[in-house]
């Protein structure tokens, strides 16, 4: 069997799923472009005005063994919002700023300095700030670097 032959059964072979899957493919892929959008649109919104300026934070929850807990559940949904950034960076969706929310809620190590080098972006800083001013809120603060 030569490559064309190959290449064209894998083509015929993808085809036959996307007419099996396609319409389950297309809602999925919508509602999470969808799903994206309202949650990167209501975090940004709602993160204090100065969370990108340099500052220590500590947590309010006292009780080690539900902090750890919920410290572990956070850092998943970051890396799965991380992971979903990245791919719909070639997709329709709001890969960087779902990246950046990611980050915001994950626990690395320089995650500050990260979130301060994409937010200084100019156009990730702008679409930050056009979703603020639309609910009304103080745009972001940053410092120059």
């Amino acid at each position: 069997m030569s490559f064309v032959d190959t290449l064209k059964a894998f083509c015929f072979a993808i085809l036959g799923w996307l007419k099996t899957y396609g319409l389950l493919l297309s809602i999925i892929s919508v509602a999470s472009v969808v799903g994206s959008i309202l949650f990167c649109t209501l975090a940004i919104a709602y993160l204090p005005f100065d969370y990108f300026l340099f500052k220590e934070r500590e947590s309010r929850i006292k009780q080690p063994a539900l902090r750890i807990v919920l410290k572990c559940l956070k850092n998943l949904l970051a890396v799965l919002l991380i992971i979903l950034g990245i791919i719909m960076l070639p997709l329709p969706g709001q890969g960087v700023l779902t990246i950046l929310i990611g980050i915001i809620l994950s626990d690395i190590p320089g995650k500050q300095r990260l979130e301060r080098r994409i937010i200084s972006s100019k156009a990730v800083l702008s679409a930050a700030n056009f979703i603020r001013s639309r609910f009304k809120r103080p745009l972001f603060i940053i410092e120059d670097q």
